[in-house]
Parts: C-alpha cells; structure tokens; sequence
C-alpha cells in the first residue's frame, strides 16, 4: 500500500520525470583521426608523489582523460598537437606532443598551494588574497559521514560553527550557528546561498553535487549580503560538467542504524521496590503489605517475576541507504553536469522511515567568446511517515514493567498495569500515523557577458517553490481514541511557498602598472516570496474505514488559514585594492529595503571595512626567515542585519469575534493585544575581526588564529505595555548582545611520502555570550539597569540561562532540619543551597536562585587522515565542554523521575534509613519531594567518537580490465562512542527526544 503511494507521488509528477532522461543524455561521440597514437605518461607533484584525477585534455579538441590513482594516463592524439593538465591547487601545464610516446609531467602547487579558488561574496578569489574569515570546507571530508543531513556533516569541521540536532529522525536536519547566539527573538541561523541563491535549507543540496562549500564568519564578509547576513552566510557551489569524454560517478552506501543509552531504568524487581518505599514513606516507615501496594496485575508479575522491558518491543534496529549518480561531460561550447541521488532510512522506531529522491541538471553553453548562458535545475520528492507520537522514548522508559502487553485475544492491552497513569506506549506506535510529502524545486537562469576587457556583466533569475502536505491520522484503538469513546481524529495540512530572485552583478577588474590590483563589484537584487498555508483539523471522526479521509464526517472540524508575502530590494558594491600580493585594503556595503519593517524604516546600510598585510611576500621574510612559508595578519570591522522571522510584525494585530444577530451568525473584528510600531527597524551587528594565517615549513603545519568583538543592538523584543492602553505588548527595537570569541583552526602534513600520508588538523572555538542591555531601565536606582527575571534575562550573563534553587545535599536522621513554612522536611529530604541562613530558613528567590548559563564553555575536533598504499584511515573526535542542560527524567512526574512509584524512570541511588548515603530523595507516595526539580541540571560536557571510515582503492591493474577509473570500497561508522555523565540517549536531546543514530554502513565509490 506504502509503494503504490509512492509510485503515485512520483507520477503524479510527470512533467518532472522527463528530466531524468535528460539527466543521463550526456553521450558525446568522438571522431578519431586515422593518424592519432597513443601517448602514455605520469604526473606527478614536486614531491615525486603521483597525483591521481588530474584533467588530461588535448587542445582545441573535447579529447580527455584523467590520470589514475598512481597518476598514469594514457591518451590518443595526433601529431603536434598540445596536452593540457590542470588540477585544483596546481598550475596549468601545458606539453607539445610531438615526437613523444611518453611523459612524465610534474605539476606545482600554485603560489605554494594558496592558488586554490574561494568563493566569496558574488564571486571568486585565491586563497592567498582572502583577507577576510571565510571557513573553507572540503566536500570529499563532508560526504565520509555516514548521513543524509548536510548540516550533520559540517559538524567539526570549521571553527566557530557549532551544529547541534534538531532531531535525530528519519529525514531530519540539525541546527547552524555561527559565532554565538546573537538575536532573543529574530532568528539565529545563517542563510545559504546555493549557486548564488538563496535556498530554504542546506539539505535542498545533495551532497554529492557540492564542489565547494565555503562559510563567511566576519561582517567584512558578509556586509554584502546586508539584511540577512547577521547569523553568518553558507556559500555553496555545485558541479559543472568538464571539458572531455563522459565521466560516470557513483557513491553509495547501505548499513544499519541503533542507539545507545547512557543510563540505566529501574528493572522489574528494582521497580518493586521503589514502589514499596514508597508507600512505606506515606506509611509512617512500615511496609505496606504487596496486596496493599500493588494491582493484580502488577502483583501477578511481582510473584511470577515476569517483567517487561518496554524498550526491546518500542525500538528497532535501523537501516540506511544513500546511492548517488552523476555524469558529467562537456566540449569546448557546451558542458553539462547531472546527478540522481536516492535515500531510504527506517528508522529505531517502528513505522518511522523517510525516502528521498534528488535531481539535479547543470548546463552551461558558450554562445560566443562575449557569451556564456546557463542553468541550473534541481528536484527533490521527499516522503516521510511516522507514528504521532513524539513521546515514544518517554512512554518505553517511564512505563512500569509490571503487568501484561497483550489482552488474551492478542490484542495490545490498554492498561498493562491496570494503573491508569500508565497507558500501553505500545499502542500509539501501531495506531497513529503522519504522512509528509515534501516537494522543493530551484531553477536558475543566468548569463555571463564579457562588456570589454576586465569588465563582466552577470544575470542571475531564479525561482524556488516548495510544497509540503501532511496528513495525520489516529485510529479509534489509539489512545486519544479510547479517551474519545472510541472515535478517532487528525488533521491534514497544506503549505507552498515561491520564492523569485533577480540579481544583477557588475565585476571590473583593473591593473595598473602590474603591481596595483582594483576590482570593483556592483549589485542590484529583488527578491519576493509568498506563503500559504491551510489546516483542519478533525476530531471525533466515527470510523477508521476512511482514515483521515472520513473528516467530513467528523463531529467537529477547525480549518485554519494563514498566509503572507515579503519582498526585499537591494544594492551592493564592494571595492578591492592591493599592492603586490602584500597589501590589501577593501570597502564594502549594502543597502537593503525591506517590506517586514515599519513605515518609517524600511531601509537600511550595512558597511564594512578589512585591510590585511601579506607578511610572507616580503623580501625580507623570504631571505630571512625561510621557515615561515606563509603569515598574513588581517583585520576587519564591519555591520550586517537581521529581520524578523514573519512579516507584518510592525503592524497591530486584529481579532476575529463572531455575533449573533436577530439570529444570523456575523464575523467583524475588534483591535488585538499587539501595538503596531512604525519605526521598528533591523537588528544590526557590529563585529571586530583580527585574525592571523600562518603556514610553516613549506606549509607542512598551517593554521588560523582569530578573535571577534561582536556587538548585536537594536534587538527584536517584544516590550510588554501598560493593559490601560487597550495593548498588552509591542515589538520594539532594544537591548543589546555581546559576543567575544576566538577560533584557532591547525592543520599539519606531518608525513608526505609515496605510500604513506598522515595528516592532523585540531579546531578550537570558545565564544563567551552576554547581554548588555535589555530596557535600560533602574527601577531601583542603585545604579545598574534591570534584570527582566520573568524572562530570565539578566545583564552581564548568556541569553540562555536557567535561574532555580541548587541542591546542596539530602537532610540525615539526628540533622537539624529548619522549618519552612507551606513544607514539612524530614530525612531523606533534599537539602537547598542558602545565600544567606541568617534571613531564615525560607528559601529567597531573589538571594538563593543561582544563574547557570545553558551555553558550552566551548567545542572543538581532533582530526586524523592516514593513507598507506591503497589504504585510508580517517577518524573525527569532537567536543563540547562546560556546558549544562536540565534533564526532566531526574525529577518530573511525567518523565518518571519523581518516585513515587507509579512511573518508572532512570535509575537513582535514592535515600532510605538503611542507606543514607543515597543522593537522591526519599521516595514518597502521592506527592513528589519538595524541591526534586532543583536535581535536574546535569553536566552535558561530551567527546565523541564522530566518524571512522576505512577504505581500500582498488589498484589499475584490477580496474583497467573492468574499464574503471577508480574505484574504492569503505566501511564507515558514525557517532560510534560518546563519553558523558548526561543521562540520555543523546547530550543534545532530551531522553523523550529521537536521538541521533550510532550509524555503521558498507560503501563504494565508482568512476568510469
């Protein structure tokens, strides 16, 4: 039933499905000379060391060949004719042919390998003249993580980006940030730019078509994206085809996927137990007698000793499979690049799994030497299903194992314990479902025009839709269904959004007198989107018959409706000078307009400033100090954006009444609770970048070192107002964030042999966040400005912080226990931390509460690469250290962490007359023990094992009868070992939360 959905989904998409043909029509013949010969030959680098994948093309023909994994080529060709090689990171050498059978070609690294090509801002530069903080990422390192979540892979890989999990099911994504936590209520993740535009999320890019991925962490990098650019800019680039004959790639991979728990629940006599204290609690000490304690169903299993364990029937063993296509091809006028990647993942819960199907059609034609014209076109289907419960975890841990599954008739049992707190969580799993389709297209129109020498005009017209349907059902057997009399109910939802960008892009190069270097850069960009999005929602729907199908028949339907569009208007220009390759000096800005702010302030300029010193090109350095291969100080300053999440937010709000008149049933509306603002406007932040490169011994350890002041004003906060005016609140622009951080990033080729590589390379980030203002009121007048406790913002401290009484002990028998009024303490209750015990014994939440930030002290990577003959060995160790979360499964009722016996939960050494030493409380009957909330905040601090992967290239003497360019079979394995003293399945997660898998996979990567 699933697959024909599937099947009709994907027809239903028709239109689209030509394109896959188009995909796969890269078929170029060749017309060979009678009088061409073969030519064979190695390159190599100045090292002696061969260079696999090295472009191998005739000139002035569509010839082509790459070199092998030991470098070797072999080509046809006719006489006097020129050979072309060209590699990423190397200079272009070319070779005359005639009267050669064999070559030995040795490409150098290109101004000591820092020629490689950056993308930055509406266009390109060498690494060597990047003089602001822009993270580089290498697509091959990104794709050895064993997952289909972009963001997943940049966990680690550059300094100052922190990823964590959103939510660890199938077909789910993580969070960016970069460089701390700057906006309270606008939103905190960075934009990404897919081949200059704008795209939803980073998991609309395939992996495997990603040619580079570079992120812009400084506002000198990012001004020229102005409004948007505040939380840092993820610039991608995907592939093009190559000039030659048709090359065919293929990587894909198949594996299993389960968790691991860092805790322990109370097993079934354990339980028992817990159960009996706590009744024996509210018994005055004396033990309750089983019969007294226990139902009949719960005492059947005490007296059989039959136990269940709830995570065995509520967890699986996972799978996971990715298989990518591409082909790519191209002649002197023409290249086209095309791919076809599909994803299957069942995931560790039942009836949870997600599939995906991506294609994507690069095309570019040279018209004339003035001419070049493109397009990009890429299509994603995507299906998700899961059980509507986000609990499943919850209801496996916190379920007592007393009691019965199954009814005799093999039915699940509704109260396995006849314990009505604790409902079968096996029941939802079977009878409740969501069903998602997701369905995202970006196409792309763009021409290049050379207007004259150095002086290139580029257009750039896109469009991006996105479709979402979801439709949700839970069956009369559910449990909201038993709760109902028996009638199920749901919802189904509909959302689309468009999205259309036009950019303009002005790029003139000058140089003067060889050694002065000027390029300007101009923008003019519109953008515009428009959102819709419809929901009913159906409850008490009499049969299952039809599914959520049958809502028309339900007894009560709620349709809601929402919708809204945005547009923004923008001009850029950026101006960029150096002397020699030594100094360099660039200005920048963006203007944005922006139809979410108020009437008064709909624009808005962003400028930016960076200047940097290529110490390293000095004679001097060069004569002197040999051993510094590279070092460039640089420094920037510079202000970017941030708007509002959803538009019309400067606007007041109405609410819709309904009447009753002479008995007609009219709609008006009446003013809302939110105050309109006409002046709202950006946030805005200010940073200070000084940052240093270095490279030593011929650039055997290189490395980045940078530290950034970044002030965020102007903050979108909601200020509450006086009820008396009729409005309860307005957003306003207040307050001000502070973010200090450094960054260091080393990489270092400790051995550069023929058979034997090793490479280390480490990441350090520690971001110290701050609030520096909020209303900038003193109440109080002593002097410092005013915390907003109801909030739990306070001045000086993170912007996330929990604010809560501490625990400091458990009270003993003979302890003097002060009384407390509402609260009776006795032994074995929990003991709070007193500021000050001479103002008596209750406790005071303005002395005693003690802020603790929710943000790590900081993250980092230890990186190690081994390549010995056909061999490879890499592994990611990553860390987050100082960092404090709260964990309800230590002390809510719901969660099973309040022992009382009822729920169970994570197992506590807890405290009874024969074990005092116990650091949790007494367990008691009916109600929790005072203060158990203050146990919930644990050490979250973690290092884990994040990937491993072991491969083996094939050799040419094995492929080269197969007609293989290479080949190469890998094991990986991903987020293998975490050490932590948070007890959860994840230090990210909340034990409730889908966890993100311990993934192990068998791939293999295919050329020819």
């Amino acid at each position: 039933m699933k697959k024909s959905k599937r099947v009709k989904m994907f027809c239903r998409e028709g239109k689209y499905l030509k394109l896959v043909l188009l995909l796969f029509m890269c078929i170029f013949s060749t017309t060979i000379n009678a009088q061409e010969s073969p030519i064979s030959g190695k390159v190599v680098d100045n090292a002696g060391l061969p260079l696999p994948g090295v472009n191998v093309h005739v000139k002035g023909s569509t010839k082509g060949t790459q070199t092998d994994f030991d470098g070797n080529f072999t080509i046809s060709t006719a006489p006097k004719s020129t050979l072309v090689f060209s590699f990423i990171g190397m200079d272009e050498v070319s070779v005359e042919t005639e009267n050669k059978k064999n070559l030995k070609v040795v490409l150098k690294p290109s101004s000591q390998a820092l020629d490689e090509i950056i993308v930055v801002g509406y266009g390109t530069k060498k690494k060597s003249d990047v003089i602001s903080s822009v993270a580089s990422v290498k697509p091959g390192d990104m794709t050895k993580v064993a997952t289909s979540d972009v963001g997943e892979m940049l966990r680690g890989k550059a300094a100052g980006v922190q990823v964590s999990l959103n939510d660890g099911g199938p077909g789910s994504s993580s969070s960016i940030q970069i460089r701390g936590k700057k906006s309270i209520n606008g939103s905190n993740e960075p934009i990404v730019i897919a081949d200059g535009i704008v795209i939803g999320n980073i998991n609309d890019i395939n992996a495997n078509d990603i040619a580079s991925l570079e992120i812009l962490k400084d506002a000198a990098a990012q001004s020229i994206y102005g409004a948007r650019a505040s939380n840092g800019v993820i610039l991608i680039t995907t592939k093009r085809g190559k000039t030659g004959k048709a090359k065919i790639s293929y990587n894909g991979f198949s594996g299993i996927q389960t968790i691991n728990r860092n805790f322990d629940v109370y097993s079934g006599e354990e339980f028992a137990q817990l159960k009996r204290e706590a009744y024996r609690t509210s018994n005055g000490g004396v033990y309750r007698p089983d019969n007294q304690v226990f139902s009949n169903l719960e005492l059947e299993s005490v007296q059989s000793g039959k136990y269940i364990d709830w995570e065995k029937h509520a967890l699986r063993t996972g799978t996971t499979n990715n298989h990518s296509l591409s082909i790519s091809s191209g002649t002197d006028k023409t290249s086209i690049f095309s791919s076809i990647n599909y994803i299957n993942t069942t995931g560790v819960i039942p009836n949870s799994d997600f599939e995906k199907v991506a294609m994507r059609v690069n095309v570019d034609q040279r018209v004339a030497d003035w001419l070049k014209i493109g397009m990009n076109v890429s299509l994603q289907f995507s299906e998700t299903n899961r059980p509507n419960v986000g609990n499943v975890l919850n209801n496996a841990i916190t379920t007592s194992p007393l009691g019965k599954i199954y009814n005799d008739d093999g039915s699940f049992r509704y109260l396995p314990g006849g314990i009505q707190e604790t409902p079968n969580p096996l029941i939802d799993i079977y009878e409740t479902t969501t069903n998602e389709l997701n369905r995202n297209d970006i196409m792309n129109i763009f021409l290049d025009i050379n207007l004259a020498k150095g002086f290139t005009y580029k257009l750039n017209a896109s469009r991006r839709s996105w479709n979402y349907k979801a439709m949700s059902f839970n069956t009369s057997k559910s449990l909201s269904g038993i709760a109902n009399s028996g009638q199920g109910s749901g919802y189904i939802r509909f959302q689309d959004n468009v999205e259309y960008q036009l950019s303009n892009i002005l790029h003139y190069n000058l140089n003067v007198a060889e050694k002065n270097h000027f390029n300007v850069t101009g923008v003019y960009e519109l953008t515009s989107s428009e959102y819709n999005d419809f929901r009913n929602s159906a409850s008490r729907i009499p049969s299952d018959i039809l599914g959520i199908y049958g809502l028309e028949s339900a007894f009560l339907n709620t349709p809601e409706i929402g919708g809204n569009e945005r547009s923004l208007i923008s001009f850029a220009g950026k101006l960029e000078y150096d002397f020699d390759s030594k100094y360099y000096f660039t200005v920048s800005g963006r203007a944005d307009g922006s139809s979410v702010f108020g009437a008064n302030n709909k624009w808005g300029f962003f400028p930016a400033v960076n200047a940097a010193w290529n110490v390293s090109n000095e004679n001097f350095m060069k004569e002197h100090v040999p051993v510094i291969s590279n070092l460039k100080l640089r420094a920037s300053y510079g202000k970017v954006g941030n708007q509002p999440k959803d538009p019309y937010q400067s606007m007041a709000v109405a609410d819709q009444r309904d009447y009753i008149i002479n008995g007609i049933k009219v709609s008006g509306y009446v003013p809302g609770t939110q105050l309109s603002n006409p002046d709202l406007r950006w946030e805005t932040s200010t940073q200070l970048n000084l940052a240093a490169d270095f490279g030593l011994f011929k650039n055997r350890l290189t490395g980045t070192v940078e530290v950034y002041d970044t002030d965020t004003s102007d903050l979108l906060i909601y200020e509450t107002l006086n009820a008396n005016t009729g409005y309860t609140r307005k957003l306003s622009n207040i307050g001000k964030v502070n973010n200090k951080g450094l960054e260091i990033t080393l990489n270092g080729d400790l051995i550069k042999k023929k058979d034997f590589r090793l490479n280390v390379g480490a990441t350090f980030t520690k971001n110290k966040n701050s609030i520096v203002s909020i209303y900038g009121k003193d109440a109080n007048g002593d002097g410092k400005e005013d915390d907003d406790v109801g909030n739990l913002w306070f001045i000086g401290k993170p912007i996330d912080v929990y604010y809560q009484y501490k625990a400091v002990g458990i009270y003993q028998e003979g302890e003097t226990i002060p009384i407390v009024t509402g609260t009776t303490l006795y032994p074995g209750d929990i003991k709070l931390y007193d500021a000050n015990p001479s103002n008596g014994a209750n406790p005071n939440p303005n002395e005693d509460r003690v802020i603790t930030s929710k943000l790590p002290d900081w993250f980092g990577t230890f990186s190690l690469a081994l390549e010995y003959k056909q061999f490879d060995f890499s592994a990611d160790i990553y860390t987050v250290q100082g960092i404090t979360r709260d964990n309800p499964f230590l002390y809510d009722y719901v969660k099973g962490g309040s022992l009382r016996g009822v729920k169970n939960g994570i197992k506590q050494d807890y405290w009874t007359p024969e074990n005092p030493g116990g650091n949790w409380p007494r367990p008691r009957d009916g109600n929790d023990p005072p203060y158990i909330n203050t146990l919930g905040l644990q050490d979250a601090s973690y290092i884990r094992l994040q990937n491993v992967s072991v491969g083996f290239k094939f050799p040419e003497s094995t492929l080269k009868p197969l007609g293989l360019s290479n080949m190469r079979l890998y094991v990986t394995g991903s987020n293998l070992v975490t050490l932590t003293d948070y007890q959860s399945y994840s230090p990210e997660k909340e034990v409730y939360d889908y966890p993100e898998p311990v993934t192990c996979v068998i791939g293999l990567q295919v050329g020819f």
